[in-house]
């Protein structure tokens, strides 16, 4: 907030200005391309703002595909995957591209053998697959799935938002062509995203103008946002070394208590490595939503936020082969960098007394 400020008011300027003032806010928004380049291990010339990480999906899906030869324009991507990508492989498809949706395990991921099944037929510009899932926190292996796209000639692009700054992720150790980010992820502003887009890879505009961006997304710049997700990245960078294993220890903490005191409690993604902060359960014979009204100062989700007002079972749980009364039943519990211990204990118990409640009225 305090890096932010002057933008608002002192420092109001357009970056994409010649006058002086103009000058400085461009400065400014290259400090923060090198503070998030930093972040992922990217070069600053990588580095594309955009709106947040549903807009880098659609440019760097949709860019790919524009920028392929006809004979090669498939797009692979996968059924947990957040609806940011699946929607923008949707229209594709509903537009001529060829695309295919390959399903995933019971917890939560892929099938290698299935990924070069359909990467052998050799028509596949990109493969879409996030670092780690938004709602049950598996993580993916994407330096291998890079290699074996790479293999057939494709590229590899990656939703990044949940890992970036949560655990180390690097553009160059990974391999991947194209990572999309969220400054909110990360404690940073709303509404401010960034597209690693690979060097030598060049992509299609899905937003045309004033040519920003070295004219790959136009627009006049966020600069407050930017400068935002910049020092949002600088403190992430800082903090991450500490941060994973204490919220790895609070999210332990939390379940074994709820296990403890309750019977009929799931983990949906046993057996995978998930993120440091997320846990996704079910609740047997408790419906999610009615949990969470019966503790309403817990803020606990039954799916992503991006899709709450959507009434319907959670599609990522569902493609891990739930049923809908199964998935309904299943909550999605975060900590961050302001959680406690204390915090834990006291949202445990509240979720324990409404699980308790909620099951009684069956």
């Amino acid at each position: 907030m305090a890096a932010m400020l002057p933008w608002f008011s002192a420092q109001p300027w357009n970056a994409a200005s010649a006058h002086h003032g103009g000058r400085v806010a461009a400065q400014a928004v290259e400090a923060a391309r090198s503070q998030v380049a930093s972040l992922v291990g990217a070069r600053k010339g990588e580095i594309y703002w955009t709106s947040g990480a549903t807009e880098a999906n659609n440019l760097a899906i949709k860019g790919v595909v524009e920028a392929s030869v006809p004979a090669k324009r498939r797009v692979v991507t996968f059924a947990a995957e957040h609806k940011a990508v699946l929607d923008t492989v949707g229209w594709l498809g509903s537009t001529g591209i060829p695309v295919t949706v390959l399903p995933v395990e019971r917890d939560g991921s892929i099938s290698i053998q299935a990924l070069e099944q359909s990467l052998s037929a050799g028509d596949v510009a990109l493969v879409s697959l996030m670092a780690a899932n938004n709602e049950t926190g598996v993580l993916s292996d994407l330096a291998f799935v890079a290699e074996l796209a790479h293999r057939f000639g494709a590229l590899l692009h990656t939703d990044a938002t949940q890992m970036v700054g949560r655990l180390p992720f690097d553009v160059r150790e990974l391999r991947v062509d194209l990572a999309s980010m969220s400054a909110h992820k990360l404690y940073g502003p709303k509404g401010v995203g960034a597209l690693f887009v690979s060097n030598d890879l060049a992509i299609a505009p899905q937003i045309h103008g004033g040519g920003h961006e070295r004219g790959l997304r136009s627009g006049t710049l966020n600069v407050p946002g930017i400068v935002g997700f910049g020092a949002s990245a600088d403190l992430a960078a800082g903090r991450m070394g500490a941060e994973a294993p204490r919220q790895a220890a609070l999210i332990e903490r939390f379940k074994a208590k709820l296990m403890r005191l309750i019977d009929g409690v799931e983990l949906t993604a046993k057996g995978s490595r998930v993120l440091p902060n997320t846990l996704n359960i079910r609740l047997i014979g408790a419906d999610a939503e009615a949990v969470m009204a019966n503790a309403p100062s817990v803020a606990i989700s039954s799916g992503s936020a991006c899709t709450a007002l959507t009434p319907e079972p959670s599609h990522v749980l569902r493609a891990m082969g739930m049923t809908d009364e199964e998935a309904l039943e299943c909550l999605r519990i975060s900590v961050g960098c302001p959680t406690t211990e204390q915090d834990v204990e006291t949202g445990a118990e509240l979720i324990v007394g409404a699980v308790e409640r909620v099951r009684s009225f069956n």
